[in-house]
């Protein structure tokens, strides 16, 4: 019964020293992933400066502005152009009238009223006793 204590014992003290061995390594491994993240920080932060001091939000914007500054025309005046030139060209069908679509919606229309036709027809309407 004793050597098996102490087998069990030496167990233990071996698991807790793998223990310590892993939660030693796995903090070392944070602290350098840490120094990684700072140095890229940093390296980043003296290439922002490099590019002529743009950061953050601002550095965003003027490149932004840049490639707005870029286009051939102001994407508003297209959409302008499109309203002036009338709807024909905007129709889905080119030489079609907004008359042609007028038989669909009337066939949609008469099948839509189709549907009630399997409803109870209501009693004749009788009037009261004595009118």
């Amino acid at each position: 019964a004793a050597e098996r204590e102490r087998r069990l014992q030496e167990r233990e003290r071996l698991i807790e020293e793998r223990r310590q061995e892993q939660a030693r390594l796995d903090a070392e491994e944070r602290r350098k992933e840490q120094e990684r993240w700072e140095q890229q920080q940093r390296e980043q932060e003296a290439a922002e400066r490099e590019r002529g001091g743009r950061t953050g939000v601002s550095g965003t914007a003027a490149e932004a502005a840049i490639l707005v500054s870029q286009r051939t025309q102001n994407p508003r005046e297209f959409f302008r152009q499109r309203e002036r030139s009338g709807s024909t060209s905007a129709s889905p069908l080119p030489g079609s009238t907004p008359g042609a679509r007028r038989p669909f919606l009337r066939y949609q229309r008469s099948l839509t009223e189709s549907a009630f036709i399997f409803r109870r027809p209501e009693p004749p309407r009788t009037p009261p006793p004595g009118a």
